[in-house]
């Protein structure tokens, strides 16, 4: 997959922020023609406190059959710090993604622009690679939200502090908390939500992020990380 060098990651916590600033002001979040064949989920796991692994996987959009996978670990020296996901696991993440042949829409465990500076993972990697991102995280990070109602595909807006619409907070399972869905870049927030309801089955995260997240599981144990 083309990546597009945007930056350097070995900067400080100041310099990321700025960085996340200029960023946010490339992004692309507007309703376009989308009709993925391929689409890939994007997860991180941390086998030791100094090692990321990332892995892609690919699944078919028709059958959310899995194609094929790929993996990547990284030296991680970078703290974790609220709102600078990006630049802890977005080394590890192209590391993974630079084997990648290509994918129509890519999913994120994390957020897109419901992010304090509006450029969560999903937005500053889709960036990287001038495709459609989606971000679905457990919880959210930044905006207002009500509860959606209880049963499967109900969902309730995230707003921003001036009221513009970031995201949304969808039931996925009836029973279950709900999963917080805005776009990363390259669609509009409600072609995020309609995906997302799309790729999402009888379990509660979409196939792309569930899937990715089981062979991050696998591959910990496989390569004795």
């Amino acid at each position: 997959m083309r990546i597009t060098p945007l930056h350097n990651w070995n900067v400080t916590g100041r310099e990321a922020t700025e960085i996340q600033r200029e960023l946010q002001k490339m992004l692309s979040i507007e309703e376009r023609p989308l009709k993925p064949c391929v689409i890939a989920g994007v997860d991180v796991s941390f086998p030791r406190p100094d090692t990321g692994l990332a892995v892609v996987v690919l699944l078919g959009f028709a059958s959310m059959e899995m194609i094929d996978y790929y993996y990547a670990t990284l030296e991680i020296t970078t703290p974790y710090i609220p709102g600078l996901l990006s630049f802890r696991e977005g080394p590890v993440i192209l590391k993974a993604l630079e084997k990648v042949k290509d994918a129509d829409l890519l999913f994120f465990d994390g957020h897109g622009i419901a992010h304090p500076r509006g450029i969560g993972i999903a937005s500053h990697i889709g960036l990287f690679l001038d495709r459609p991102t989606i971000g679905v995280a457990k919880r959210l990070l930044y905006g207002e939200t009500a509860t959606p109602g209880p049963e499967r595909g109900e969902s309730t807006p995230i707003l921003s502090k001036n009221g513009n619409t970031i995201g949304f907070s969808l039931r996925t399972r009836a029973g279950k908390n709900p999963v917080f869905v805005s776009p990363g870049t390259g669609l509009s927030v409600e072609q995020a939500l309609a995906m997302t309801i799309k790729t999402t089955g009888e379990f509660k995260l979409p196939e792309p992020t569930r899937k990715a997240h089981i062979m991050t599981q696998k591959l910990k144990n496989q390569l004795c990380l």
